[in-house]
C-alpha cells in the first residue's frame, strides 16, 4: 500500500450506492483536487445493484465486493490494495466498517457521527490509537469552510481573549412543513427513527454532532459539565426531535445549544457565536463566506473569504474573494488535507477532524442522553 506522490491515493467506498446524496457529496468531493481514484467498493446490500453501480464509476468487476468483510479481506491481500476507505452509512454501522479496514491498516475516512454509541466510540478510538499505520479522518465539513477556519485562527491567536460564552445552533425542518401521520412517517423519518440504526439519538448524532463540533473546534475547548432535555415533539413516531443543552466548558466558559430537527420553517440553520474577554465572532453557514467580528471596544468588521484580515481563510479556497464557496468545497477540504497527510513524510498541523474530536462528541451525546433522562447535571 505504497502512497507515490505522482500517483493518485487509491480510495475504496462503503455506502452511498444509488439515489444517496451524501454518497454523491463525498464521490465528488474526493475527485475535487485529484487526489483520488475511486477503485473498489460495496455500494448496496444488494450485489447486483452495487456492482452495477460500481462498474458505472469505472471499477473493475473484481473489485465491486459482495460486502465489507470481503472487500476488507481481499483488498487487504492485494499487492494495488486501496489506501483509503471512506465510509458513509448510517451510523450504527461506522464503528464495525472501520475496525474491519483498520485491521488491515487501510486509512479511514467516515461519515459523522464517530459511531452510534458511546460504547462503540470507545471501541473505535481504542482501535485508531492503537495501530500507528493508520490515520483517520472524520468528514464534520462544516469545519472546513475557509472562514470556519479562520474563526479558529482567531481564536488560537488569542483575538477573542479568554473564551467566555459560545452559542451554537442547528435546526432543520424533516417533515418539510408537513403533519407527521403513521402513514407518512416511515417515508419521512425512514431509518432516522430506528434507534438500532441511527444510534443512541437521532437529533443529536445526526444534525446535533456537526454543532457540538463545530463549537469545541473553533474554541478548542470541550465540556465539563452538561444539563440536557431531549424531547420527543411528534405524538405519533418515537423519535427525539428537539435537544436544548447547558454546558459548562472545561476553561469555566459557559454554552447554550439547540438542535431540532422539528423547527418549523428551519431550512439550514447552522449557526455559531462566541464570546470572549476582547470580542466576539459570529458565522452562519447560510451565509458562509462572511465572518462577524466585533471587538469589545470599537465597530463590528465583516470579514470576508480570502480578503484584507481573513489572509488565512485563502489556504483553504479555491476561488478568488468576491465569490461564493460552500458545501461540496468545504467536504473537498478534508479529503484533499487527508491526503496531504498520507502524502507528506514532513510533521506538520492539519485541521481535518480527527478521532480524537469524533470520541469528544460522542462523549458529549452520552452524557446528553444521560442528562435528559435523569434530570441533573452530567460530568464528562
Amino acid at each position: 500500500m505504497s502512497l507515490i506522490q505522482t500517483k493518485k491515493i487509491k480510495l475504496g467506498i462503503v455506502g452511498g450506492g444509488p439515489g444517496s446524496w451524501i454518497g454523491h457529496i463525498h464521490r465528488i468531493s474526493s475527485r475535487f483536487d485529484d487526489k483520488y481514484k475511486i477503485c473498489a467498493g460495496v455500494f448496496s446490500r444488494n450485489y447486483s445493484v452495487s456492482k452495477k453501480f460500481g462498474l458505472n464509476l469505472g471499477i473493475a468487476p473484481d473489485r465491486c465486493y459482495k460486502n465489507y468483510k470481503e472487500m476488507a479481506l481481499k483488498e487487504g491481500q492485494r499487492k494495488d490494495s486501496i489506501n483509503v476507505v471512506s465510509i458513509m452509512t448510517p451510523p450504527n454501522e461506522h464503528q464495525i466498517i472501520a475496525q474491519t479496514f483498520i485491521k488491515k491498516n487501510i486509512n479511514i475516512i467516515s461519515d459523522k457521527p464517530f459511531a452510534g454509541s458511546y460504547e462503540q466510540a470507545k471501541k473505535l478510538y481504542k482501535s485508531i490509537k492503537s495501530n500507528k499505520k493508520i490515520k483517520y479522518a472524520l468528514t464534520h465539513n462544516y469545519s472546513a469552510y475557509p472562514m470556519v477556519r479562520q474563526a479558529k485562527k482567531m481564536t488560537e491567536q488569542g483575538k477573542l481573549g479568554n473564551i467566555e460564552y459560545i452559542n451554537v445552533e442547528y435546526i432543520q425542518d424533516w417533515t418539510k412543513g408537513n403533519k407527521i401521520t403513521k402513514q407518512n412517517a416511515k417515508k419521512i423519518f425512514r431509518w432516522k427513527a430506528d434507534n438500532n440504526i441511527v444510534g443512541v439519538s437521532s437529533v443529536l448524532n445526526e444534525i446535533g454532532s456537526h454543532a457540538y463540533h463545530l463549537a469545541i473546534y473553533i474554541s478548542g475547548l470541550k465540556a465539563k459539565k452538561i444539563f440536557a432535555d431531549i424531547k420527543q415533539i411528534s405524538k405519533t413516531i418515537k423519535i427525539d426531535e428537539n435537544a436544548q443543552v447547558m454546558i459548562d466548558f472545561n476553561n469555566n466558559a459557559k454554552g447554550l445549544f439547540w438542535t431540532s430537527t422539528s423547527a418549523k420553517g428551519g431550512v439550514y440553520g447552522l449557526r455559531i457565536r462566541i464570546f470572549g474577554s476582547k470580542g466576539s465572532i459570529e458565522w452562519i453557514q447560510n451565509n458562509p463566506g462572511y465572518l462577524l467580528f466585533n471587538p469589545a471596544k470599537g465597530a463590528v468588521k465583516v470579514l470576508e473569504k480570502g480578503f484584507i484580515e481573513a489572509e488565512f481563510s485563502k489556504k483553504f479556497s479555491r476561488i478568488k474573494f468576491g465569490h461564493p464557496e460552500g458545501y461540496i468545497d468545504a467536504f473537498a477540504n478534508i479529503y484533499t488535507e487527508f491526503a496531504n497527510s498520507l502524502l507528506s513524510k514532513k510533521k506538520k498541523k492539519y485541521f481535518y477532524p480527527n478521532e480524537d474530536e469524533g470520541f469528544e462528541t460522542a462523549k458529549f451525546i452520552n452524557a446528553c442522553t444521560i442528562s435528559s433522562k435523569k434530570k441533573r447535571w452530567i460530568s464528562l
